[in-house]
């Protein structure tokens, strides 16, 4: 079920505003997950250690939260809006695998052996 309190943004809305400079992208999967795949522009915050001083706030930049499917990433949005209700704070709907399905760009990290 959908928090209705946490706004949600759809994966094309997040590459304009990514391709604009309007966003702060804020991925809360564990690093193993991040390392895997990821949207370029992402900052790795774990949901595991998750603090919402930890996300960056800048003046006028919406700030996107995203995980795999957008579950764990909408839990992180809801405390980050408690503790600043007023930021302009927004959950990806259908996460990383919704970005993927849309072929939108994202980069590999290959552990090294």
């Amino acid at each position: 079920m959908t928090n209705r309190l946490v706004p949600t943004v759809d994966v094309n809305t997040l590459d304009q505003w990514l391709n604009t400079d309007e966003v702060i992208l804020i991925d809360v999967r564990e690093e193993a997950e991040f390392a895997g795949n990821s949207i370029k522009e992402a900052i790795l915050l774990p949901l595991s250690t998750f603090n919402p001083e930890q996300v960056p706030q800048v003046l006028n930049k919406k700030i996107v939260f995203q995980c795999r499917s957008g579950k764990r990433s909408e839990y992180a949005c809801s405390i980050f809006l408690q503790k600043y209700p007023d930021a302009k704070a927004y959950n990806l709907e259908g996460g990383i695998l919704e970005w993927l399905a849309a072929n939108l760009p994202f980069h590999t990290t290959h552990p090294t052996y």
